[in-house]
């Protein structure tokens, strides 16, 4: 055994050794070899991204990828995620992958990287001694459909659809209307709508019959979605929002709690979440909801250039 590591860029066949290596280190993560497939194939050419792949003795043992953030206006933003399996850390891996990403983002105009580290101190010791600050902080919670409360009584004019009943116009034009107030460290300014309907509305973990609209005499108002890996029987909130003038109705909570037993019917066992702790109301929700926190992960900032 040579024991020498070699990187190259990746393709688009490596996505089911990504997707291994991403499942044993992320105990949230459950997103299929199809969908990721699909992040693959959507990325946009201005996103300038770079994927490799690190493989010793001819096993892969981590992954990365990194490019601008184009979902912000915020000019020069940029991400970059290190992807290795527990049993090959701390043996150069992640830092071979950094190095050569970082490299990539300073040649491209790259002005602060993001990143994550989860609540493993060695993970966030391993962000801070490569020059990265921590930002955001995100909860990670899960539950057992089996064990849901009832849905709330809808007020009057209020009334509860599908994803799919409500069609992709207007979950689209609600989606990216209200989740310009999402917490975190870098702005959410958006994505055409072509790049959202084939990442996510098409997307082959996207649950249009689970995922819920909630109407107001009409107007949608509050969408939930749900993204599953039916193998696995386990499913992710993609992101759950209302507008403005809605909140503070309950109106997220009905949204989530019908999309839980929608999800309970389609077979899905286990339901998990992320929200930043910041976001009080949204926890408030999924506390009520039986959601249990399990892990953690701080986002990670570096500034490039100014």
């Amino acid at each position: 055994m040579t024991n020498e590591l070699l990187i190259r860029e990746m393709t688009i066949e490596d996505v089911p050794e990504q997707a291994r290596i991403r499942y044993a280190a992320f105990p949230w993560f459950v997103s299929s070899v199809a969908q990721q497939q699909v992040w693959w194939r959507t990325s946009r050419p201005e996103a300038r991204l770079l994927r490799l792949l690190a493989a010793r003795d001819g096993q892969v043992v981590g992954c990365a990828v990194g490019g601008f953030n184009i979902s912000t206006a915020e000019p020069g933003a940029s991400y970059l995620q290190v992807e290795v399996h527990p049993d090959h850390r701390g043996r150069g891996v992640g830092t071979a992958l950094h190095e050569r990403l970082e490299q990539h983002l300073r040649a491209i105009g790259a002005r602060r990287v993001r990143t994550f580290a989860t609540d493993d101190p060695a993970d966030q010791h391993w962000a801070e001694a490569r020059g990265y600050t921590r930002g955001a902080h995100d909860r990670y919670a899960r539950l057992d459909t089996a064990h849901l409360p009832p849905v709330p009584p809808l007020p009057s004019g209020v009334t509860a659809v599908s994803l799919r009943e409500a069609g992709p116009q207007a979950v689209y034009d609600l989606d990216q209307a209200a989740s310009i107030d999402e917490p975190g460290d870098m702005s959410f300014d958006g994505i055409p709508y072509d790049t959202w309907l084939a990442r996510y509305w098409n997307s082959p973990d996207q649950q249009l019959d689970v995922g819920t609209v909630v109407l107001v005499d009409g107007v949608p108002a509050s969408v939930t979605f749900l993204e599953a890996n039916l193998e696995l029987g386990k499913g992710i909130s993609a992101g759950t929002c209302t507008l403005r003038e809605y909140r503070g109705r309950g109106l997220a909570k009905i949204a989530k709690a019908v999309a839980l037993h929608r999800a309970a019917q389609a077979g899905i066992h286990t339901a998990i979440t992320c929200n930043d702790y910041m976001n009080a109301p949204m926890i408030a929700v999924n506390d009520w909801l039986g959601y249990q926190p399990f892990a953690s992960e701080h986002s990670y900032l570096k500034q490039l250039a100014g």
